[in-house]
């Protein structure tokens, strides 16, 4: 079996331009000169850029440009937590609107829902949260091995994995109109995409006797992720966690 290469990495990047545009279409790009949070704005800029970097740095090893892959990489570290903070603060908006428009339904009379109850609604979706756990954990390990290529470049993959999450579930669900196939949710048709990409790539690694530790790790964590995105909304200390993170309301 012919071996992926990850030095090549940077061309299947490209691809995740296409995925954000076609997921995020109908909800932002086709939205974009609306009236809108300039948060909202902000954190597309730096994803943006982070999709960029993750493009440029296969490219960057392999036409030897190491020096430049090197100060790519420092930047991140201003990136990253930029990222991460606005994150965080789209998020925050979405909740706090998601709990305004239930107590307004509660105050008309739509809905009878006491606190905790309308406070399980709005958390009713850790997608976010899981995504930057995700995130902060894969970043990490790619940051500890960085000098070591092999273990840097799949903790590096599994970060932009992380991207398919929220652009296929939107593409399909919103874009496609399909919430779900045989009682698989668009969510779930997202997991299985990033769970089948990870398989593959282990099978590669075994079969032409690569070290298989890294991927095996990145496909646990995501399938315990995926696990906890079904489990979390059940309980209701989750509720009352996701409140005290969303602290303090805009």
């Amino acid at each position: 079996m012919k071996p992926f290469k990850y030095k090549n990495l940077g061309y299947w990047f490209i691809l995740l331009i296409v995925c954000v545009f076609a997921g995020f279409y109908t909800t932002y790009f086709s939205r974009f000169f609306e009236p809108t949070a300039n948060i909202i704005h902000i954190h597309f800029v730096l994803m943006a850029l982070w999709i960029m970097m993750l493009i440029a740095q296969p490219f960057l090893i392999k036409f030897k440009k190491l020096s430049w892959h090197r100060l790519l990489g420092k930047v991140s570290y201003l990136l990253v937590p930029l990222v991460l903070i606005t994150t965080w603060l789209v998020t925050r908006n979405e909740y706090y609107r998601k709990i305004e428009n239930l107590q307004n339904e509660v105050v008309e009379g739509m809905q009878n829902l006491s606190q905790l109850e309308i406070l399980k609604a709005a958390s009713v979706n850790p997608a976010a949260f899981i995504g930057v756990i995700w995130f902060i954990t894969f970043y990490s390990l790619a940051i500890k091995f960085r000098r070591k290529p092999n273990k840097h470049a799949r903790y590096m993959l599994a970060t932009a994995l992380i991207l398919l999450s929220p652009t296929i579930d939107r593409f399909v669900a919103i874009n496609l109109g399909i919430k779900s196939v045989a009682g698989i949710t668009s969510y779930i048709i997202s997991f299985l995409i990033i769970d089948f990409i990870l398989a593959y790539l282990l099978f590669i690694d075994y079969r032409t006797k690569k070290e298989t530790r890294t991927l095996s790790i990145c496909l646990l964590i995501f399938i315990i992720g995926q696990f906890s995105f079904y489990i979390l909304p059940n309980f209701d200390w989750w509720a009352r966690f996701m409140e005290f993170a969303m602290m303090p309301k805009p």
